[in-house]
C-alpha cells in the first residue's frame, strides 16, 4: 500500500548504544573475544515510531533521533469517557452537575452537593472488535472483558442552614476509576502485494555495525552467549549479509571509521526484496490506565461550591505482536515475535468550582494538571526463519548487484539502506555456505525506566434543570498537549548478571516530535435525563474525542473517537442502581515493521512503501452500578 504524506513522518526509531567493549556471558567459562565486542549499534524498538528525514527538517540541524517514547507519551495521554454507569450514561459530562461519587474525579467541587455519605461498585463487561483493511489486506478480530470501571466510597458531613452559618460542610471521597481502557486483538492478512519485506528493516537495523562485532555477536551465540539487537538477530539467522566493507575485515581494522552496510541474500531482478507470497500479523494489546482519586467538595451557602483532588495513577499495558512472512524461493518462512509492556505510576492534582446562581442552572469548571509518571517500559522478541537449500556465494552476489560496471551509476543499486551514498561493492567478499532448516534468535530483555508528563485539561460545564423532570448538561474540555514530554531515560541490558550494563537516552529526538506532530485539543461531552416516574430515569449521551495529531501526519486517518450513551435508573431513599451501555469507535493504523529508506517525491512529500494496515475499532460496554446510602 502506498500513502503520499506531505512531511517527514516515517515511523522508523533506533536506539543508539554506546557502551564499548562490553563482557557479556552467562557461565564461568571465560572468552576474550567477548572483550571485542562493542554495542555501538542501535537495538531496534517496533512501536510504530517516528520521522523520515527528522534530521535535515530540523531547523538547526542537529536533533537527536527519537526512540519512541513520543508514542507512549501520546498513547497514555489519550482518555475514555469516565466515572459511574449514569454518568457515562450522559456521555461522560458532569463539571457542572454535581451529586455523584464520579465527581471526586471529573470536578470535585460536585462532591459539595452530596448531603448523605455513600458507597458504591460498578462492573462493566466490554466487546472490542476491529477490521482491518488496505491494499491486499483483509482480516478482523474479536476481544471480550470484564472491567471494573469504578467503586469507592463518599463521607459527607452536611450543615443545615437553620442555623444561621452560609458553611454548608463537605464531603470527602475515595475512588478507584478506569480512564483509558488498550483491549484490542488486531488480525489480518496481506496478499504479498506490498513490496518490501521485514528483510528491509533488518538491512537497517544493520546498518553502521562492523562485520567483526557481528561475527563476534554470531559466534558467542552460537556457544549461549545473547543477542541483544535484531541485526544480530538477523546477521546471527543468516538472513542479510555485509555488502560493504575494508578489504580486511579482521580485529585490527576494527576501529576503521567505515563501517558496513548489509543486504539481503534474496533478492528479485536485483532491484525487490525476495517473494513474499502472503504477510500475517496477529497483535493483541491489554491493560488500562486506572486512577485513585482522593478528594473532597465544601458547600458554601449551596450557592457556591469549591473543591480539590489528588490523583494517583497507574499504568498496565502490554503489547504481542505476532509477524509472519510465507514465501516461495529458498527463504520458506519469516516470523517475528515480540512483546513489549509498560508499567509505572504516576500522579497529579485538579481544582474545581461550580456556581449555583438559581435552582435551575449550573454552571462549572475545572483544572487538572498534567500527570507526573515515573514509567519501565520492557521489550524482547523471537525472529525464526526456514531454509531449503539455499546456497550463498557472496563473491557472486557483489559482482551481480554491487558492481558498478554492471550497471550505470544513476541505476546502482538504491534499494539498500545506503543513506551515506557510498560504493557498496567488495571485490574481496569470499565468504560462501549452504543454509537448511528452522532457525531461531532471541533478543535479551531489556528495560527503560523514563519519566512522563501527560497534557493538563482545563474544563467548563453548564447544566439546566427542569423542575423534577430532568436536565441537560454540556462540558467542553479543552486538553494541552503541548505539555506532553518524555525525560531522564535510561535502558538497562542484561539485568540479573554481572554483565549488566545501562545506557542513558536524549529524548530531545523525541520531544521534538511531540511539539511538531501534537496538538492541542477540545473534547465535548453532552448528556440528558428525564425522570419517567418517581424512581426511574431515562439517561442518553454523546461525546466527541479529538485526535490529538495533526492532519499532515495522520497518514490521512483521523483517529478522532467518538461515543454514543444511553441508560437507566433506579433510585430511593438508601439505594440506586444504574445500566449504561456505551458504544464508541475510532480509527487506527498497525505496521509489522517501519523503513528509514522510503520513496521521495520531492522535498515535501514521500511514499511510504512499507505495509500500512488501517484499522476500524469498535467497542461496545454495558456498566452496571450499585449504590447504598448510609
Amino acid at each position: 500500500m502506498f500513502l503520499y504524506e506531505t512531511s517527514f513522518f516515517c515511523n522508523l526509531t533506533f536506539l543508539t548504544i554506546k557502551s564499548s567493549s562490553s563482557l557479556i556471558f552467562f557461565n564461568n567459562s571465560s572468552n576474550h573475544d567477548m572483550f571485542k565486542r562493542d554495542y555501538k549499534k542501535p537495538i531496534l524498538l517496533i512501536a510504530f515510531i517516528a520521522f523520515f528525514n527528522l534530521i535535515s527538517n530540523a531547523q538547526n540541524g542537529d536533533i537527536p533521533p527519537a526512540f519512541g517514547y513520543y508514542k507512549d507519551a501520546t498513547r497514555f495521554s489519550q482518555q475514555n469517557i469516565v466515572g459511574s454507569a449514569r454518568i457515562r450514561a450522559l456521555g461522560g459530562a458532569g463539571v457542572s452537575l454535581g451529586g455523584d461519587i464520579s465527581h471526586g474525579i471529573l470536578n470535585p467541587a460536585g462532591l459539595g452537593f452530596m448531603r448523605k455519605s455513600e458507597y458504591q461498585l460498578s462492573m462493566g463487561l466490554g466487546f472490542t472488535g476491529t477490521t482491518s483493511s488496505g491494499d491486499g489486506v483483509q482480516g478482523s478480530g474479536e476481544q471480550t472483558r470484564f472491567f471494573l470501571p469504578q467503586l469507592g466510597a463518599v463521607w459527607a458531613s452536611s450543615k443545615s442552614s437553620s442555623n444561621g452559618g452560609k458553611w454548608r460542610g463537605g464531603a470527602f471521597s475515595i475512588s478507584f476509576n478506569r480512564i483509558a481502557d488498550y483491549n484490542s486483538d488486531v488480525y489480518y492478512t496481506e496478499n504479498g502485494s506490498n513490496p518490501t519485506s521485514l528483510l528491509n528493516y533488518f538491512e537497517e537495523a544493520a546498518y553502521g555495525t562492523y562485520k567483526s562485532n557481528m561475527d563476534l555477536a554470531s559466534q558467542d551465540y552460537a556457544r549461549g552467549y545473547t543477542l541483544l539487537s535484531l541485526g544480530e538477530m538477523a546477521y546471527a539467522l543468516d538472513l542479510i549479509k555485509p555488502v560493504y566493507s575494508d578489504d580486511d575485515n579482521s580485529y585490527n581494522y576494527y576501529y576503521n571509521s567505515d563501517r558496513d552496510k548489509y543486504g539481503f541474500p534474496i533478492t528479485v531482478n536485483g532491484t525487490d526484496t525476495s517473494y513474499v507470497k502472503q504477510r500475517t500479523q496477529m497483535v493483541k494489546t491489554r491493560g488500562g490506565q486506572y486512577e485513585t482519586t482522593l478528594a473532597y467538595g465544601g458547600n458554601f451557602d449551596d450557592k457556591f461550591y469549591f473543591g480539590g483532588k489528588i490523583g494517583i495513577q497507574n499504568i498496565n499495558y502490554t503489547k504481542t505482536s505476532e509477524y509472519v512472512e510465507i514465501r516461495d524461493q529458498e527463504l520458506t518462512y519469516l516470523g517475528l515475535a515480540e512483546e513489549f509492556e509498560t508499567t509505572g505510576w504516576g500522579v497529579n492534582l485538579s481544582a474545581g468550582v461550580i456556581w449555583r446562581p438559581i435552582d435551575a442552572l449550573r454552571i462549572g469548571a475545572t483544572y487538572t494538571s498534567p500527570t507526573w509518571y515515573g514509567l519501565n517500559d520492557y521489550y524482547t522478541s523471537n525472529l525464526t526463519r526456514t531454509y531449503d537449500n539455499y546456497a550463498w556465494d557472496d563473491a557472486a552476489y557483489q559482482n551481480q548487484h554491487f558492481n558498478s560496471a554492471n550497471f550505470p551509476p544513476e541505476e546502482g543499486p538504491d534499494y539498500v539502506y545506503n543513506p551515506e551514498g557510498k560504493d557498496l561493492y567488495n571485490p574481496n567478499a569470499s565468504e560462501s555456505a549452504t543454509y537448511n532448516g528452522k532457525k531461531s534468535a532471541t533478543h535479551d530483555r531489556i528495560r527503560t525506566k523514563y519519566n512522563m508528563t501527560t497534557p493538563w485539561k482545563a474544563s467548563g460545564g453548564i447544566s439546566t434543570f427542569f423542575g423534577k423532570k430532568g436536565f441537560l448538561t454540556v462540558d467542553v474540555e479543552y486538553v494541552g498537549n503541548s505539555a506532553i514530554n518524555v525525560s531522564d531515560g535510561t535502558t538497562y541490558y542484561l539485568e540479573g548478571t554481572y554483565s549488566e550494563f545501562s545506557q542513558p537516552l536524549n529524548f530531545d529526538g523525541d520531544n521534538y516530535i511531540l511539539n511538531e506532530e501534537l496538538r492541542n485539543t477540545v473534547n465535548i461531552r453532552a448528556g440528558g435525563e428525564y425522570r419517567m416516574s418517581k424512581r426511574l430515569m431515562l439517561r442518553v449521551g454523546y461525546a466527541y474525542y479529538q485526535d490529538a495529531q495533526k492532519e499532515e501526519y495522520n497518514l490521512g486517518v483521523d483517529k478522532s473517537k467518538q461515543f454514543y450513551t444511553g441508560g437507566l435508573g433506579y433510585r430511593n431513599n438508601k439505594f440506586y442502581a444504574d445500566f449504561t451501555v456505551i458504544y464508541s469507535k475510532w480509527k487506527g493504523i498497525e505496521s509489522p515493521y517501519q523503513l528509514d529508506d522510503n520513496i521521495s517525491l520531492d522535498n515535501s512529500s514521500t511514499v511510504l512503501i512499507y505495509p500500512i494496515i488501517d484499522v476500524d475499532y469498535n467497542r461496545t460496554e454495558l456498566q452496571l452500578s450499585i449504590g447504598k446510602r448510609f
